[in-house]
Formats: C-alpha cells, sequence, structure tokens
C-alpha cells in the first residue's frame, strides 16, 4: 500500500541518557499491496561530540589506557587512576574504592552528562522544489529540538507518558521516581514528586478528561499499589492497597487495573465507594510457566486486555473471562500494542501486524533489535513511534477507506465489508451498500422474475444459468446478504443441478429458504429434497408423511431417497410430536419393518402415564400378535429400563415357557437357560401360578424346584435336585446363587438346608454323596457355621478325610477374632486422636493485633475475629469465606 497522506509536523517527546540517539538513515523498504502500515521516514543523524572510549572498558584492559593520552583527551587526566585500579594488590583499600567512585563520576562530567535530560522534539517535513513533485520515498524529515529539562537523576528514563487533553502533562520515572512536567515547555511541576516507584500507568477512562483531572497508578518498591489523581495543581492519594510482589507494568482505566509481575498477571476491580486504606484485592487470571516469554499487555476496550501468552494472545476481562479465542501468534513478541483494528506486535527481527477482526497475520515489516511501540494520535490517526538502538521510524497506517479500496480491487469482498462495519457509520453507508447492491454485468438483477423462454432457446438458457450459479456461489459473500439469494439459488438448482447437489445444498441453507418453497420442489418432482426443507422448518408431520407416500409408492421413484429406515432415524433424534411417532412406528408394523419399529418403541419410552402414547401397557398392544418383536421389547423393559411390573414380568416368563414346551429338550437349551435364570433374578412375576402352570409338565422339574426356592421353600427346592434329579453340581450352584444380596445369617441357612438334605441321602448313594459333601464344605463360597457342621458329621468318617474342613474351620474363626480386635483397636486410636484435637483446640490461643495482616488480602486485622488454619496463617472471615467460595 502507497500511503498519500502528507505529515506536516509531529511532535514527540525523545529521551536522551548518556547520549543522544544515534539516528541513521533507514534503507528503501521493498513495499508490498498487503502492506497495511507504511515507514514514514527515519529521524536524520543527530552526531554529538562523545568519547570514543568507555569507563568500563578502559579498567578491563591496560592496553586501553595506553592509548588515553593519544586518542582521548578527555580521559588522559585519568590514566594513573586506571593502573592503579589494574593493581589487584592494592584493590582492597578504602582509597581506591574512593578513587573508583570519583573516576566514574569524572567519566560523566569529562563526557558533558551530568544527569539525565529530557528533549522535546519537532519533526516536520522538509520543502522541496514545487516544480518538481515528491513521492514519499523522496520525502525527508527534519528534527528540531524545542524544549529541554533535566532531570537531576543518574538513571536512565525507564517509561514517558504524554498526556495532552485538559492538562498537558508529561510523566517520567527515572531513578525509581516519578516526575510530572508539563509538556509543552517541559518545565517541572512543584510538588508533585513520588519516590521508590517501580512502575506506573495512566488511566485511559474518557469521562476523567471532562472534569480537569487524571488518575494514575504507581506500583512501590514497598509492594504497594496507590491510586493517585492530579489536577492543574495538586496530586492527592485515593486509596492503596498491599501486594505480593512489586509489578513490572500497570495500566488502568475506568473498569479497573491491570498489572503483571515477571511471570503472573493480576487484575482488580475496585468496588463502589473504595476509601483511602481498601480493603480490596488483586486476583490472579494467568501465570506463564514458560520463563522465556515476556509478560505484556496492551488495552483492547475498557475493561478489555490482550495478554500475551505462550505464542498465543488472550484476551480476557478483569474478572478473568474470555469471550472470543485466542490470537496465534507466528512467533512470540517481545511487546504489542492495539492500534483499531490491528495489533502491532514487536518481535526480534521485525514488526508483525495482525488484524483483530479475523486474528490473522496481514503484514511483516523488517526493523531489526527493535525496542519499544509507541501510539501517537495526530489529526485522528495513530501515528506508530518504533525505535531501535540506533533509530526512530514513525509508521503511519493508511486511511480505511485506502484499505477497503484494496480490498474491493483483489475480490476480498467479506474481508472489505467486517473492516468497514468495525469503523464508522460514514464509512459504513458509503462502502458497504453499493458493494452489497452490485449487480452482475449482462445479469438480471436477483429479484427479477424469470423471463419467457423460447422452445430453441432452453438449452442455451440452461447453460448460462448453470455459470449463473457458478458465479454467484464463488461470489457469495457478496450476494449472500440479499434476502432472495438462497431462494433464487434454489430455483437455478432445480432446473441446472443434479438431485444429489440439491439435497446437499438444501441441507446446509434449507433453513434460509422460505417453507412455501415445498410446494415448488414436489411439483418439480423433488420429494425427499421437499422432506428436507419441511424439516428444516421443523414441519415434522408433514415430512413424516413425503416419506411415507415415497415408501408406500404413492409418489414416484426417487433415487435420492435413502430408504425407509430414515423415517426411525428421524422420529429417534427430533423431538417430534409422541402420537405422531407412535403412529409412525405402528405404520411401520403394517409395512413389516419390525426391527425399525422396535427401536421407535425402545427409544421413546420416558414414563408409565397412561396418557403417554409409548407406555408399556400401549405398546405391548400394538405389538401383541408380533411374539418376536414382543420378546425382544419385554426383554428391553425388564433388563434394560428396569421396570418392575408383575403383569410384564409375568407375561415373559409364560412366553419362555411357551418356547420351552413347543420345541424338544435338544433344541431350546438356550431358552430353557433363560427362563431358570429369570425365575432366579426376577422378583415381579406370580410365582404361584407360574408353578401350577410348570407342574402340569414332567419336563420342568429344576424348573419346579427353583420355583420352591423362590418362595422360601429351600428343603423342597434341594430335594428335588438331590433326590430327583441328582444333579449335585446345580444344586451347589443354585445354593450361592441363593446367597447372593443375603446377610451372612441368611446364608449359613440356606447352606445348612442343602447340607441337611445330602446328609438325608447318605443311605442312597454313600459314596457319592460324601464326596459332594466334602466338595462343598470345601467351597469358599459358600458359608457354613463349623461348630455345628463338625456335631453334625457322621461319627466314623476318618480325619484325614476331614482335614482341609478343619483347616478352614479354623482359619475362619482365627479370621473372624482377628478382625474383631482389630475393629475394635482401630475404634480406640480413633477416639483417642478425637479426644486429644477436642483438648488443643480448647487450649490453644492466637494473637490477633493491628500488626498482624491478612493471608489472604494482607490488609491488617481491625477486629477480633479471625480464621485460624492449621499451619498457623490468619485471615480475615469475609476474606476466607470469598477464598473458599473461589476455590
Amino acid at each position: 500500500m502507497i500511503v498519500t497522506r502528507t505529515l506536516y509536523f509531529i511532535e514527540s517527546i525523545v529521551i536522551l541518557m548518556l547520549s543522544v540517539c544515534i539516528l541513521t538513515e533507514q534503507q528503501q523498504q521493498q513495499r508490498s499491496t498487503s502492506q497495511l502500515y507504511h515507514i514514514l521516514t527515519s529521524l536524520k543523524p543527530l552526531r554529538p561530540q562523545i568519547c570514543q572510549f568507555k569507563f568500563e572498558n578502559c579498567i578491563q584492559d591496560s592496553s586501553y589506557a595506553d592509548q588515553l593520552n593519544t586518542d582521548c583527551d578527555i580521559y588522559s587526566r585519568l590514566r594513573d587512576c586506571f593502573r592503579s585500579l589494574l593493581d589487584e594488590s592494592q584493590c582492597s583499600s578504602t582509597q581506591l574504592k574512593r578513587q573508583y567512585k570519583q573516576a566514574k563520576k569524572s567519566e560523566y562530567e569529562a563526557c558533558g552528562v551530568t544527569s539525565v535530560f529530557v528533549h522535546k522534539f519537532r519533526l516536520r517535513e522538509r520543502t522541496t522544489d514545487e516544480s518538481r513533485p515528491s513521492s514519499l520515498q523522496d520525502k525527508g524529515y527534519e528534527c528540531l529540538c524545542i524544549a529541554s529539562q533535566n532531570l537531576a537523576t543518574h538513571k536512565p528514563v525507564m517509561k514517558v507518558k504524554v498526556v495532552t487533553v485538559t492538562l498537558h502533562r508529561l510523566f517520567t520515572l527515572s531513578d525509581h521516581c516519578v516526575q510530572i512536567l508539563d509538556s509543552d515547555n517541559l518545565q517541572l511541576i512543584p510538588n508533585m514528586k513520588l519516590k521508590n516507584i517501580s512502575t506506573f500507568g495512566i488511566s485511559s477512562a474518557t469521562d476523567q478528561y471532562q472534569g480537569g483531572y487524571i488518575d494514575m497508578c504507581v506500583s512501590t518498591k514497598r509492594n504497594r499499589i496507590q491510586i493517585y489523581r492530579l489536577d492543574k495543581n495538586n496530586m492527592n492519594l485515593r486509596y492503596e492497597m498491599s501486594v505480593q510482589d512489586s509489578f513490572t507494568s500497570v495500566a488502568m482505566d475506568d473498569r479497573g487495573i491491570l498489572a503483571c509481575t515477571e511471570a503472573e498477571y493480576f487484575a482488580y476491580s475496585p468496588s463502589s465507594g473504595a476509601d483511602r486504606r481498601s480493603i480490596d484485592s488483586f486476583i490472579s487470571i494467568f501465570r506463564l510457566d514458560d520463563p522465556n516469554i515476556p509478560t505484556c499487555f496492551t488495552n483492547i476496550s475498557p475493561g478489555q486486555y490482550l495478554l500475551n501468552g505462550p505464542n498465543v494472545g488472550v484476551t480476557t476481562s478483569l474478572q478473568g473471562m474470555s469471550q472470543r479465542a485466542p490470537i496465534m501468534f507466528v512467533n512470540t513478541p517481545i511487546e504489542f500494542i492495539y492500534s483499531h483494528p490491528y495489533l502491532i506486535a514487536l518481535v526480534r527481527e521485525s514488526i508483525h501486524i495482525y488484524s483483530y477482526l479475523d486474528d490473522q497475520l496481514k503484514q511483516e515489516i523488517p526493523i531489526k533489535f527493535c525496542r519499544t511501540l509507541t501510539n501517537m494520535q495526530q489529526e485522528n490517526i495513530k501515528t506508530i513511534i518504533v525505535t531501535n538502538k540506533d533509530n526512530i521510524y514513525l509508521l503511519e497506517p493508511l486511511s480505511i477507506e485506502d484499505q477497503i479500496d484494496q480490498l474491493l480491487n483483489s475480490y476480498r469482498l467479506q474481508e472489505a465489508l467486517t473492516l468497514a462495519e468495525s469503523n464508522c457509520t460514514s464509512i459504513k453507508q458509503r462502502r458497504t451498500n453499493p458493494l452489497i447492491m452490485t449487480q452482475i454485468p449482462n445479469f438480471l438483477p436477483l429479484n427479477s422474475p424469470w423471463p419467457t423462454i423460447d422452445e430453441n432457446l432452453i438449452t442455451q438458457y440452461c447453460q448460462w444459468l448453470n455459470a449463473f450459479c457458478d458465479y454467484i456461489i464463488k461470489r457469495s459473500a457478496e450476494f449472500s446478504r440479499q434476502p432472495n439469494y438462497y431462494p433464487a439459488l434454489l430455483k437455478a438448482y432445480i432446473l441446472t443441478k443434479s438431485r444429489e447437489i440439491l439435497n446437499d445444498f438444501l441441507e446446509l441453507h434449507a433453513s434460509q429458504i422460505p417453507a412455501e418453497y415445498c410446494n415448488i420442489l414436489l411439483d418439480a418432482k423433488c420429494y425427499h429434497a421437499a422432506a428436507l426443507l419441511s424439516s428444516a422448518h421443523e414441519k415434522h408431520e408433514q415430512t413424516v408423511n413425503i416419506w411415507k407416500k415415497l415408501v408406500s409408492n404413492e409418489y414416484s421413484h426417487d433415487e435420492t431417497f435413502p430408504g425407509v429406515w430414515i423415517l426411525a432415524k428421524y422420529i429417534m433424534e427430533k423431538d417430534i410430536d409422541r402420537s405422531v411417532a407412535f403412529s409412525t412406528a405402528e405404520w411401520l408394523l403394517e409395512q413389516h419393518e419390525e426391527e425399525l419399529a422396535l427401536k421407535i418403541f425402545t427409544s421413546q419410552h420416558r414414563t408409565e402415564a397412561k396418557t403417554d402414547p409409548f407406555c408399556t401397557d400401549r405398546v405391548i398392544g400394538a405389538i401383541r400378535k408380533y411374539s418376536t418383536m414382543l420378546t425382544l421389547y419385554l426383554e428391553h423393559v425388564i433388563f434394560k429400563l428396569k421396570i418392575e411390573s408383575e403383569q410384564i414380568h409375568t407375561m415373559l416368563v409364560n412366553i419362555y415357557l411357551d418356547q420351552v414346551l413347543s420345541k424338544s429338550d435338544d433344541a431350546n437349551e438356550q431358552i430353557r437357560s433363560k427362563l431358570q435364570t429369570f425365575i432366579i433374578t426376577s422378583n415381579s412375576y406370580r410365582v404361584q401360578s407360574v408353578l401350577n402352570r410348570v407342574n402340569q409338565s414332567s419336563r420342568l422339574r429344576r424348573e419346579v424346584a427353583l420355583l420352591h426356592g423362590k418362595m422360601n421353600h429351600f428343603d423342597q427346592a434341594f430335594q428335588i435336585l438331590i433326590d430327583e434329579l441328582q444333579d449335585f453340581e446345580y444344586a451347589e450352584d443354585y445354593c450361592i446363587a441363593l446367597s447372593q444380596d443375603k446377610s451372612s445369617g441368611d446364608r449359613k441357612i440356606v447352606a445348612h438346608i442343602l447340607f441337611k438334605v445330602l446328609l438325608n441321602s447318605l443311605n442312597k448313594n454313600s459314596e457319592k454323596i460324601t464326596t459332594v459333601i466334602l466338595h462343598l464344605l470345601n467351597n469358599t463360597e459358600i458359608e457354613f457355621d463349623f461348630i455345628e457342621v463338625l456335631q453334625q458329621l457322621p461319627s466314623h468318617w476318618p480325619l484325614t478325610s476331614l482335614s482341609h474342613i478343619l483347616l478352614r474351620a479354623l482359619r475362619t474363626y482365627s479370621y473372624v477374632q482377628r478382625s474383631s480386635k482389630i475393629e475394635l483397636a482401630l475404634t480406640r486410636v480413633q477416639n483417642q486422636q478425637l479426644r486429644f484435637q477436642f483438648s488443643q483446640l480448647k487450649l490453644k490461643n492466637t494473637l490477633v493485633n493491628e500488626h498482624r495482616q491478612c493471608h489472604h488480602c494482607c490488609q491488617p486485622f481491625h477486629e477480633t475475629s479471625c480464621v485460624l488454619y492449621q499451619d498457623g496463617h490468619r485471615a480475615h472471615v469475609h476474606c476466607a469465606k470469598k477464598y473458599h467460595q473461589n476455590h
């Protein structure tokens, strides 16, 4: 970009420390069309008389001292002093230390600088020959010193701030001292000086200028923050706060204060009516773990700041809340400032300019070893002052009008609109409206009706219409704001594009097309597209009816229709009327789509209210004649929805019985296993009615035993399993199943009943029963009272066969005894600890006076009530409450 505006004059403040800055001519930079900022000039060199040899170099190498007589007249009288300082044997003397200090002072005096000066320069464009027009490359600037002031300090100026509105003040920070000068003549303002200051910030609030005062925030070396209000003659302390660490940078506006240390950012929002000694405190909002990343920030808007992070810029409020995504930096910046709508970031060897509208890098200016960036308001245009160790550069942005023109010329229309909307209303009216209303050359406007076409021109018209669609899609950023853009494009798609492309277009933009266009799609036989448009406008019943007609062939075949499964998927995903969903599921049953209907019935269940179409009673009534579907639905309701209904559970048991009785023994093993598991686990079916039905068949003796066990007739159940079926392994497994979720006493009752049934059967099959009893007593999953068991065992059994049982009994008894003792001992220890802690709390005292400080806010105590932590720290009651609420 080429800058055409002429800079007539600029006034700026330049700080000179040991010597005036050496400024060199800036080399001619290459310019590209993507530039947003242009380097107007670098200041012409100012070459004062300075010494070639520095004092620090002279005392490090004797060869420098030898050159003092010939090359440096200023230092010739100090030659003997330098040589004496090089003698290590004498360096410890007090006299030489005084000579060293005197020599250092003499160095400053010899160079003609006894303290730091502030100089005010006026920069103006050098006049050229009027007969020859001067291009920007030929323009030059000259620098005139118009005022100077001695600050009477010996350390460099670390910060300078100019306030030209109302008060015309210049603030400087040098040697930990803030001094205030008149910005017009650089005269020191009397009685306005602060010492022991590490940094300061001037409030950017706009309303304070109308009252003729300025608010200033300073961070002292004694870890305190002080807020001052300045008018023309006075400076008054408003309030102050204590902080844990001294800040390196602070900023202030009407919403509060943002500050940072070398690794952490802090924020402060003042409460209404804060007095001189405020009890509010700074909160930490962001911390950097990498010491190589510098902490810096810039103000975006009142209460909004951009913080430097690990290769990102984080926008945050004073409460630590962020409403936008971070800016991704190409390189980690050393410093940055905000000049709407751009962020100027200073990196090691260049300046990066990011757009705050889309967070993209827009321009890179190669200036090496930059040190500072400063915003300077000049005739409603913010000029950027950039300094490095040798030069001062002036960067001026192109006007918003020129930037928008360049974006329009490169067809970057959306960027131009965004830039225009972010600036003044006049630019928006002048640029945006003509842009939006632009018509395509030789094309009809978008809101024109379709013309009457001759039959001979249909092919040519369709080709033109297809090209028209492609053109306005490519420039959608320009045309999409027209209210009839998408409807017109839909009409064109119906005539020129395939059905697949039409459906893809509707899936993206159907919500921006009126629902009335559904009739146009139906007339064009684009049935699935019409359903998509109805769905976008939440006309669910109309959408379902269109798909039903496609399935039942009432509408001609639409090759884009995905299939009947789309109905079930649509009902499960959309929040449609439940009666419509239920009727659709019934319709799917009529179409022999039981699987899809089952998915709808199971996914739509919510309550058992009779008014709910998907309550189990209504669903069972609808699917009763579909046996397979009914079984799957009942299993879903019982095992997944956990509905404990006697009717539903009994119905499922009877279905299992019907399936078992209808097949042979070899073919129904899986169904019978499900029946037995359900009889054991379910507690909601009618046990007696099921038992009456099972007793009618001799094939189901095991199920009879399980039903007796369900009625707590354990002896009858085990007698059937042991005496009739001789299924010893199943009897043992059934005993374990009955013991689940029962108390220790109930588990022993069940186990002893099985044990007694086995003892009573010893006469029938002594050898087999003996083996089963021994295996049962050794099963660790079954719990016994071994004293009772040993008393009932036959006396003629040898001890060798009982060795494992006796060992288990001994271990069980020992374990119970030890567990009881350990539990009792732990209870006693816990009680003793609680008593000791209680007695300690009653005896413990703490001292609170005005010299003690709160652990959280660092403020003194003004009342005796406080919170005492276990580590000995004390805190205000309200501070402790606030801390625990936030953590």
